[in-house]
């Protein structure tokens, strides 16, 4: 196999860029999803439970990297965890794999985070009507934490069919087959 594409995240995305357009897809999601839910619930909002609120925007980080992980669960021996700092305060997981995978599941573990913890948020403002502002907060949050993820499957896309993914320090390599 040989490498087709090398992608360096930090360097192609920039964190910078990517923080800004991820703040800018938060406000957009929150906005989409505010104005119809408020729209059709014509019932109050309650304030209370603020802390359960915090405890949520919270644990959405780590919920969203396990999501990554079940979709590649079965190679979790060859999977390491490190732990980053962005901007000082900011601490980052990487879960990074040691074993070419095919670029399929390499997608699907991308979008499992979205998928499956938007569907929990929406779940929960539709049976939580009063306190649907708060499960649109996390939805938008968590989707601005998603925004990284989709711009890696947009390149995805236009590698070749049967490629596979080997995950290096900086990014990941596109290999196909000589």
């Amino acid at each position: 196999m040989h490498c087709w594409k090398s992608v360096d995240k930090e360097r192609h995305f920039g964190y910078h860029r990517v923080f800004l357009l991820s703040s800018i897809v938060m406000m957009m999601v929150f906005s989409f999803i505010y104005v119809p839910i408020n729209v059709l619930n014509h019932r109050v909002f309650y304030d209370h439970h603020i802390l359960l609120f915090f405890a949520g925007l919270l644990s959405i980080y780590p919920l969203h990297k396990i999501c990554h992980a079940l979709p590649v669960l079965h190679c979790a021996r060859n999977m390491t965890c490190t732990l980053r700092r962005q901007i000082g305060i900011l601490p980052t997981v990487t879960l990074r794999l040691n074993v070419p995978i095919t670029k399929w599941r390499y997608g699907m573990a991308l979008t499992a985070p979205f998928f499956v913890l938007n569907s929990f948020l929406m779940f929960g403002c539709f049976h939580f009507p009063h306190y649907s502002h708060y499960f649109i907060m996390l939805t938008a949050f968590h989707t601005g934490i998603c925004l990284i993820d989709f711009l890696c499957v947009r390149t995805l896309l236009f590698s070749p069919r049967r490629a596979m993914i080997e995950e290096n320090e900086d990014g990941y390599e596109i290999l196909i087959e000589q």
